[in-house]
């Protein structure tokens, strides 16, 4: 630890100046879920398009909250209106990634354990698409969810998502207007991993849908498994417990899909995103979760980048090879608080359904507006 303090630059203890980013925010998304069991993940490359699509089409009731995406610790509230950190002209060394997660485990454990009746979570995110009759051209889904997790099993916990339509990505205007400047598209996604359906996806959103997750005590999703608010507060908090806790779940593949061989490596760096991402955990389970990650092989380093809401924060990336070819879980964090800001696939060597990205495109990414605990009741749709 007193050689991570030594090697820690100092930027990142400079404090951040705030102003507000209502206007970005206003487009700012997450994912309405297709109708399962339980409430998936972050979508995988595979079958992630299968949930954007699903932005235009009627979702069905969900029964247990998520577990992938991005977060901070209890109590520390994502601010969405900070300035990113100003830094001074001279160089500064770049922590490996190993350094990087062991100076977030280490502020992870500074973090308050906060109180509240609820866990609240409000998330947004994208999906990228390629469209066009009449030239092909790529167009972003987005999407809000907000999620409140019960302290008291005699509470109801809920789930709230709202599609906020579809535009062209970035660089893309142009090409959108040569194609007529269509407001809907229709895009093939997969169903399952055998069969694709057409969907149409429009410009326009929708409104706010969702529902109770209560499965009995069970309210959130972990390693494949449903789990009760007493269990996410009893988890263990030293890296070697976590590991063996999240292994328990292992079966050679994804938490969402049996034909989908995962190894243990990728397996553990996308539960683990997860506990980081949603769950209500106390601020030693969430240093241990880093000190996790720290320990995966093919981990590297980013460097300083801005996540999809202008805030920079420090990358850690891991490749994996899914059906649909080769791509790049990355993390985004911010290692002077131990928040976990963004979770996104970005593009390496993609095939079938993804074929079009080149690499480099980020073709789904889930950010945290917002984690904290909270006496505030859920807005019910």
């Amino acid at each position: 630890m007193d050689q991570l303090r030594a090697a820690r630059p100092a930027h990142l203890d400079t404090p951040a100046d705030e102003h507000t980013r209502a206007a970005e925010l206003s487009y700012a998304m997450s994912q309405p879920r297709t109708g399962r069991t339980r409430k998936a993940g972050i979508p995988r490359p595979g079958w992630a398009l299968g949930l954007a699509g699903v932005a235009a089409a009627t979702a069905a009731a969900v029964t247990i909250a998520t577990t992938g995406g991005t977060t901070p610790p209890p109590g520390s509230p994502i601010a969405t209106d900070r300035q990113p950190t100003t830094h001074s002209s001279e160089p500064v060394a770049r922590l490996s990634a190993r350094q990087l997660l062991l100076v977030a485990a280490e502020s992870s454990l500074k973090a308050p354990q906060g109180s509240g009746a609820y866990w609240y979570v409000e998330k947004v995110s994208g999906d990228a698409q390629q469209v066009g009759t009449r030239t092909r051209y790529t167009v972003d889904s987005l999407g809000r969810s907000r999620t409140w997790i019960a302290r008291s099993p005699e509470r109801e916990s809920w789930w709230v998502s709202q599609n906020l339509g579809t535009k062209p990505a970035s660089g893309s205007e142009e090409a959108w207007k040569r194609d007529g400047s269509p407001s809907t598209w229709t895009v093939s996604v997969n169903k399952n991993a055998d069969t694709k359906e057409q969907l149409i996806i429009e410009a326009k959103g929708g409104k706010p849908f969702g529902n109770a997750i209560n499965d009995g005590d069970k309210v959130a999703d972990l390693a494949g498994e449903n789990v009760s608010m007493a269990e996410l507060q009893d988890l263990p908090t030293t890296a070697a417990e976590l590991k063996a806790y999240l292994l328990k779940g292992y079966r050679g593949h994804g938490t969402e899909s049996t034909g989908d061989p995962q190894d243990a490596d990728s397996w553990l760096f996308q539960v683990t995103a997860g506990l980081l991402s949603d769950m209500p955990v106390k601020p030693a389970v969430r240093a241990a979760a880093y000190q996790v990650l720290a320990g995966l092989d093919g981990v590297r380093s980013l460097g300083e980048v801005t996540d999809a809401l202008d805030r920079r924060g420090e990358g850690i990336a891991r490749t994996e090879k899914w059906p649909t070819g080769e791509f790049e879980r990355q993390l985004v964090v911010d290692p002077r608080t131990g928040i976990l800001l963004t979770d996104r696939f970005v593009a390496v060597a993609p095939t079938g359904t993804y074929g079009w990205a080149k690499p480099g495109t980020a073709v789904h990414w889930n950010a945290i507006v917002k984690a904290e605990w909270t006496d505030r009741e859920p807005v019910k749709p």
